[in-house]
């Protein structure tokens, strides 16, 4: 029984020795968002304005990383492939998750196999404005111009498969109008183009058309969402302007890699719509144009799956589905 006693510590120790490590909770060490579009953009100010948040939530810093590219391919391939630990997140824009996948001939990632959706954080419509050039006060008088001058209309977009982008396509597609779709890689010049009446007309983001339809510098002629915006309530919508079905926002959402323990989601889920519903967030979310959701991981997974076909379809017609 002596011996027993004795024995006891000595094999408790041993034990302890050869058990792993217990896990750390989360988060231990900062937390990465990428996102996936540049500053200013829609994109990167949502996840700017989440961060704060966030990190107050969990202890540790958020620290913000833009990473660009291929309408935010780059980025969203960069965390495809990170460790699934949640230490590596994504804010992204639909044209990464929905759009690129119907026209790149070999994807680098399949949003569906290769993110986990974590919460829809909002929709953000676009404003379509016309240098004060364009002889058009209306959307009824811009097409009446395209259908007397075929091709010569032209829209600038920041990307293929942006929200921009297919918002040239499906006025395009439901009004008949043939329209000149013209890319650029640079969002600045991209604004002093359409300011300059080189290019005909852009779907702008709420935050980049605002204050230049308001200082008077380009002509706001319809809002791109199914009905009208808190942040300019006087602009009306496309669809209501004799282009019935139109609707062209773009959502962003907050993605992590596939594999990211479910319980781990969650938790991220709760604290990003915490976040959202935050008093002081909500006002600046609207003077941007951002109109906040805050969805289950469940529903953002279902808005996903039904939005790759939808948005196939538009591809398909304007001839941009890869083979």
């Amino acid at each position: 029984m002596l011996t027993r006693r004795l024995l006891a510590p000595a094999l408790a120790a041993a034990l302890a020795l050869l058990a792993p490590p217990a896990r750390a909770a989360w988060p231990d060490r900062p937390v990465t968002i990428i996102a996936n579009f540049g500053p200013g953009t829609s994109v990167d100010l949502i996840a700017r304005l989440i961060a704060p948040k966030l990190q107050a939530a969990w202890g540790q810093p958020v620290v913000v990383q833009n990473v660009v590219g291929a309408a935010g391919v780059i980025g969203a391939d960069r965390v495809a492939k990170a460790p699934a630990d949640g230490y590596t997140l994504l804010v992204t824009g639909d044209a990464a998750m929905v759009v690129r996948g119907s026209m790149e001939p070999k994807p680098p990632y399949v949003t569906q196999r290769d993110l986990a959706p974590i919460s829809q954080l909002a929709i953000t419509p676009n404003i379509l404005v016309v240098a004060n050039s364009v002889p058009a006060t209306t959307l009824a008088e811009l097409l009446a111009l395209g259908r007397a001058r075929p091709g010569a209309l032209t829209f600038a977009h920041i990307g293929a498969g942006t929200s921009q982008h297919i918002g040239g396509e499906l006025l395009k597609q439901l009004s008949g109008v043939d329209l000149t779709a013209v890319s650029y890689n640079d969002g600045g010049a991209q604004i002093q183009d359409v300011l300059a009446g080189r290019v005909t007309m852009s779907f702008s983001s709420v935050v980049n058309a605002l204050p230049r339809v308001r200082e008077g510098s380009w002509r706001a002629l319809g809002v791109s969402s199914a009905s009208r915006i808190a942040a300019a309530p006087e602009i009306p919508t496309i669809a209501e302007q004799g282009v019935p079905g139109f609707v062209a926002v773009a959502w962003l959402g907050l993605m992590a890699p596939a594999g990211t323990p479910p319980a781990l989601i969650a938790r991220i889920n709760a604290d990003a719509v915490a976040a959202l519903r935050a008093p002081d967030l909500q006002p600046r979310m609207a003077e941007l144009g951002m109109e906040p959701v805050g969805s289950s991981a469940e529903d953002f997974a279902a808005l996903i799956a039904r939005e790759i076909p939808r948005m196939a379809g538009v591809l398909e017609k304007a001839g941009m589905r890869a083979p």
